[in-house]
């Protein structure tokens, strides 16, 4: 990805502007001030600056750049990030393809016929005589006309020309219809509805737009549930049943219910838990998780409790395992080869529903309950290994072998050895297996896991040597070419004092405590997202020609960095706060002089707790010539 790209996005990007669209902004002195939309304020610590660029939180410390916040917000890392900003901005990035412009506008004229559809349905239901077999299944239900609205419940009418009239009334080439999954073509010629005597559910993308339907039939008939065929704006597979209406709910409660139907999650809506969706169908699909992570990594499944719902978890389960983990961490194997282990990347937890019940039916009989189950969701390992191994015999010698190879990679995706051994020791206990055998057959599923295409790193071209670096820049040089003699320096590094959101996606990294101390920096750079690496690459490049040094005057060196910036960002905020003040002193707006020194006292409690006074060894950075430890 081109190093100007990433600047020329920084560059037009209005900061005010971006966050402005999650959370009420208005101007305080030359900054803008609101409530955190990280965490429950009730008092507005969150100021974002103008000239910076920046947003600090008062309250919870958390700051940053834009890049930061849309990670931080939308649960995206860097990558991602940068290219919903470069798509804001009108920035097209060399390594993200591009949709022809002819192309784009037959999806969005496919769309168009969807959304001309479901008004042409929700009208039958809400307004015509010929709907009255839906409002009866409607009224049956009991869902208020309010949630009905809401989601853009229609009712197809039981004949064979409904929607074909009425589209050909408005000039719809029929063959455009069928390609957007609205009618079907007959054998003999010509084409028909598809959707016939059913209450019709709009599925909408993540931004609302209508792009295929769910028809469960009226009365007697089959199938029972009927959606839009595949096309090139629908895929079952790829979509969430209400996230539309869920995603700002799910934001809040930083928690995402997925639930199996369409009427499970208008039920929820209804009595109040606005952060449930529908799966659509059995199992949660890889590309369905990567959806929702976006909002939240904290995910709890409620799937049917019968045989079939809890067979549909289990299958869940084990495609999620490939899509919780957005990262991908570079770890040299015994032989020092780099490949890449990824790492779950959320709390997954899975509601056991009372025997016999549904989402649906249990919220509607006592809605006061549905918060109670959630809250008792059982973590995913556990529900896991006990479904693994329900039902196995424990005289059967393959049933045991069976169980083991369904279970290890998924507990080969576990990146904490400490938790991976104490799954692999109840999965042993449960199948009274020696622990050693079964840990060696998780090890051994986790070598064969291949990374995919796109976790792989493009090449990074050589980076001329920069000219300055901040400090920022320059302790994360230090750290990065110098982890092992660093190790105590890393852990002191507040990460929310890191304005370039490529320099915390790095930080991540060095942290990490599966990647060895003695790994070379170009071996790290290697495992990065090409953004990142491209950063790291030149940060490399600005430590050039510096003199040969002892290990210990590279640590005080970082430590010196680290404490450079803390000044500085202690020293910027600071100058924020009093410009602020001085301008409610002016103003003689007493509230709001109340709050600013409350956040200068903070502000200056947060940097004595993260840069204390160095220690007497480290006093004289500049002139000590002690050599290193």
């Amino acid at each position: 990805m081109a190093r100007d790209s990433v600047a020329e996005v920084r560059e037009r990007t209005d900061i005010v502007e971006l966050i402005g669209g999650y959370a009420p902004l208005k101007r305080a002195g030359r900054s803008y001030k609101g409530l955190c939309p990280f965490h429950q304020e009730k008092t507005p610590s969150f100021v974002v600056f103008p000239d910076s660029q920046n947003f600090h939180c008062f309250g919870c410390g958390k700051g940053g750049d834009a890049f930061t916040f849309v990670q931080e917000i939308e649960h995206v890392d860097f990558r991602e990030a940068l290219q919903e900003l470069a798509k804001r901005a009108g920035v097209e990035l060399a390594s993200v393809p591009s949709v022809a412009p002819e192309v784009d506008a037959h999806r969005q004229r496919l769309i168009e016929l969807n959304e001309m559809a479901a008004h042409f349905y929700a009208n039958i239901l809400l307004n015509s005589q010929a709907g009255a077999p839906g409002r009866e299944v409607v009224e049956q239900r009991g869902l208020s006309s309010e949630v009905v609205a809401r989601f853009g419940l229609g009712y197809a009418l039981d004949r064979w020309d409904a929607l074909h009239q009425y589209l050909a009334q408005r000039g719809v080439d029929p063959a455009l219809a069928h390609e957007a999954g609205l009618l079907q073509e007959r054998d003999s010629g010509g084409y028909y509805d598809r959707f016939r005597n059913r209450l019709l559910f709009p599925i909408r993308t993540r931004e609302g737009r209508v792009v295929g339907f769910g028809g469960r039939i009226v009365g007697e008939g089959q199938p029972k549930y009927l959606n839009s065929p595949q096309s090139a704006i629908f895929d079952k597979s790829s979509l969430v049943y209400g996230l539309d209406l869920a995603k700002e709910e799910v934001r809040r409660r930083d928690q995402v219910v997925i639930v199996e139907g369409y009427m499970d999650a208008i039920a929820a809506h209804q009595f109040g838990h606005g952060n449930v969706v529908a799966a659509m169908g059995t199992a949660f699909t890889e590309a369905q998780v990567a959806l929702v992570k976006r909002l939240s990594k904290h995910i709890v499944l409620a799937l049917d409790a019968d045989a079939a719902g809890q067979l549909a978890t289990l299958r869940s389960l084990e495609t999620m395992q490939g899509a919780l983990d957005a990262d991908a961490v570079p770890v040299p194997d015994a032989r020092g080869i780099i490949r890449f282990e990824r790492k779950l990347n959320a709390e997954i937890a899975i509601v056991r529903l009372p025997e016999g019940k549904d989402p649906d039916e249990l919220i509607r009989k006592d809605p006061e309950r549905w918060p109670e189950v959630v809250a008792q969701a059982q973590p995913f390992l556990d529900f896991f290994i006990e479904a693994v191994t329900s039902g196995v015999d424990r005289n059967d010698a393959q049933a045991k072998a069976e169980a083991i190879k369904r279970a290890a990679p998924v507990l080969g995706q576990v990146g904490d050895r400490i938790v991976q051994s104490h799954h692999v020791a109840r999965l042993a206990t449960r199948l009274q297996l020696d622990q050693r055998v079964v840990l060696a057959e998780v090890r051994r599923s986790a070598l064969r896991v291949e990374p995919r295409a796109s976790d792989r790193p493009a090449p990074v071209a050589a980076a001329p040597r920069m000219l300055r670096a901040s400090h920022e820049d320059h302790l994360l040089a230090l750290l990065l070419k110098h982890r092992a003699i660093c190790r105590e320096v890393l852990p002191l590094v507040p990460a929310d004092d890191l304005m370039d959101g490529r320099n915390r996606e790095l930080l991540r990294v060095l942290r990490d405590e599966r990647i060895p101390l003695d790994l070379e920096a170009e071996s790290i750079v290697a495992g990065l997202d090409d953004a990142v690496a491209d950063h790291a690459d030149r940060l490399l490049g600005s430590l050039e020609g510096t003199p040969a040094q002892f290990p210990g005057d590279i640590e005080r060196e970082a430590r010196t960095s680290l404490d450079l910036l803390g000044k500085e960002r202690f020293g910027y905020l600071m100058r924020q706060l009093q410009a602020n003040l001085q301008t409610a002193q002016e103003g003689e707006d007493r509230a709001s002089l109340a709050d600013l020194r409350a956040q200068v006292a903070a502000l200056a409690d947060r940097h004595q707790r993260f840069y204390p006074p160095p220690s007497p060894y480290f006093r004289d950075t500049r002139t000590s010539a002690t050599p290193g430890r």
